[in-house]
């Protein structure tokens, strides 16, 4: 079967390279464009996606340029923001728009870019490594380009202009862009002026801006290192075996030692200002299809079409279920994490942040062939074969743990969004505060006072919390965590396996054992206080 796959592939990539040279595309028949289909966005994006499949055909410095523009990742997706890129010169000094423009009108460009002006270039990771832009080999695979339809059908072009479709059920299993508006950033008007998001700006003026500050990925961060020896800690993860050291020796908590150098229990110390609490992993949990089918319940969110056994109401019915979107065409899911953390003026501040994870790094899915008799390959998933763990590249800072003014405990809850309208409900809850700090003067600063509680009791409050829920979106249970649990519970690290065997992405790296303990019954989380400078 491998070989048929490879074989059908080569065809398929000699087919585009054959219908590319022999291209006799009338560039004057563009500018007639009936002035009915330039207002249809379906005809637009179609005539946006020949166009682009044209310049991959004919251009390999364009098909390079955008997948190192993909691999930038600048919303935490493969995306290229079309805006961002169109005055880009490519070759013999012509724009990226200027390539576009010998296969579609002005017209055309322009009216597509006012009805969808966050337009984006997708390039999707499959699964099982058929093609991503890690992979993506820009000397000899010439991606055939997909859009959506408005009856939300997954349609796909070649140069030439053949459409193909793809049903909700197959996943292709060959080079393919994908043009659809972005999920991440929206053209700002007056009404988001004011919005703390980070602005996008491309060379026209036209300003973007993100709908989370987590998704701007414009000035990146090094990823956290991670080592090929159990015992070898990363930097960043040093002083965490310190505090475990210390805690195992001397009984206190492990963020003793972390966030106020605290090393035994008569100990004191200054607060640690470049240390904040971050989520280090996340994973779900409970029945791979039904956590699926939980968290995949809305029409834009990724999705792969399941087949379940139903009586049918209608004897045509064939008991079939049908999702309308593709897993791989809707990019990642988004997950919104809140932090409830009790201040001494008896107000439990809520922090917001968002986490954006591939359906692929969340869900194993259970795939099979598909005997389709056409050159490109497809396959098909029927189910979901396991939940996957996901580790965050930069783990996600939350909040940093002074409990001088923090409560000792606080709670995370976490909902997968589906909406942008909002509710907020005030509710009472009580809180565990520390009392053990004194203000030294040499110093000219506050130290806490001992280990843990130190010799002084801790006082009890009722506190004031704000809660706000996306409406819509999927809530998926809250975890308690306490200042003096254990963050890491094993001095050596773990050996672990991910990507697909034999493939490029198969690697093994070593992780810390963290605390298992916080889980809703519906995720779990790892959390861990790191240096941020």
């Amino acid at each position: 079967m491998k070989r048929i796959t490879k074989v059908s592939l080569f065809l398929t990539i000699l087919l585009i390279t054959l219908s590319c040279n022999d291209n006799t595309f009338d560039t004057t028949l563009v500018s007639k464009t009936n002035t009915k289909l330039i207002e249809d966005e379906t005809f637009l994006k179609n005539r946006f996606s020949v166009a682009l499949a044209n310049v991959f055909c004919e251009s390999e410095a364009s098909r390079e340029f955008i997948k190192q523009e993909a691999l930038k990742q600048f919303d935490y997706e493969y995306d290229v923001l079309y805006m961002l890129i169109k005055d880009r010169v490519i070759e013999n000094n012509q724009t990226f728009e200027d390539l576009l423009l010998r296969f579609m009108s002005k017209d055309e460009l322009t009216s597509l870019l006012k009805k969808i002006p966050n337009l984006t270039i997708f390039i999707p990771a499959l699964p099982e490594d058929f093609f991503s832009p890690e992979t993506w080999n820009t000397q000899k695979e010439i991606p055939l380009v997909a859009y959506m339809n408005n009856n939300k059908q997954i349609l796909y072009t070649d140069n030439i202009g053949t459409i193909n479709t793809i049903e909700s059920d197959e996943i292709p299993a060959f080079p393919i862009a994908v043009v659809k508006p972005s999920e991440r950033v929206f053209l700002q008007t007056s009404s988001t002026r004011n919005s703390d998001s980070s602005i996008l700006t491309a060379q026209n003026g036209t300003n973007f801006i993100f709908t989370h500050k987590e998704f701007d990925n414009t000035n990146p961060t090094s990823k956290m290192q991670t080592r090929g020896v159990s015992t070898d800690y990363p930097e960043k993860l040093k002083k965490i075996y310190e505090a475990k050291d210390y805690a195992d020796k001397n009984g206190i908590w492990q963020r003793d030692y972390i966030y106020y150098n605290i090393s035994k229990k008569d100990g004191s110390g200054i607060f640690q200002k470049n240390i904040s609490e971050c989520i280090y992993s996340f994973e779900l949990s409970g029945d791979p299809n039904n956590m699926y089918r939980l968290i995949a319940d809305q029409g834009d969110d990724p999705h792969y079409s399941e087949y379940e056994v139903k009586v049918p109401k209608d004897p045509r019915d064939s008991g079939r279920r049908d999702y309308a979107l593709s897993f791989w065409f809707e990019g990642n899911f988004e997950f919104i994490v809140k932090i409830y953390v009790s201040n001494t003026q008896l107000i439990s501040n809520e922090i917001i942040k968002a986490i954006s994870i591939s359906p692929n790094d969340l869900f194993e899915l259970n795939i099979e062939n598909i005997n389709t008799g056409r050159h490109q390959i497809k396959k098909r998933a029927i189910g979901i074969k396991n939940l996957k763990k996901y580790y965050l590249p930069n783990p996600l800072p939350l909040f940093d743990w002074n409990i001088e003014h923090y409560s000792s405990s606080i709670k995370i809850s976490i909902e997968e969004k589906d909406n942008e309208v909002t509710e907020q409900k005030l509710i009472e809850t009580t809180s565990n505060f520390a009392s053990n700090f004194e203000f030294n003067i040499g110093l000219g600063e506050t130290i806490k006072k001992g280990a843990k509680f130190g010799a002084s009791a801790s006082t009890t409050q009722k506190v004031s919390t704000t809660i706000t829920t996306h409406l819509d979106s999927e809530q998926l249970g809250d975890v308690i965590i306490n200042f003096g649990d254990d963050i890491v519970i094993k001095n050596e690290m773990d050996a672990v396996v991910s990507g697909v065997p034999g493939r490029a992405s198969y690697k093994t790296t070593y992780r810390p054992v963290l605390n298992p303990k916080y889980t809703s019954g519906y995720y779990k989380i790892e959390v861990l206080p790191l240096a941020l400078y």
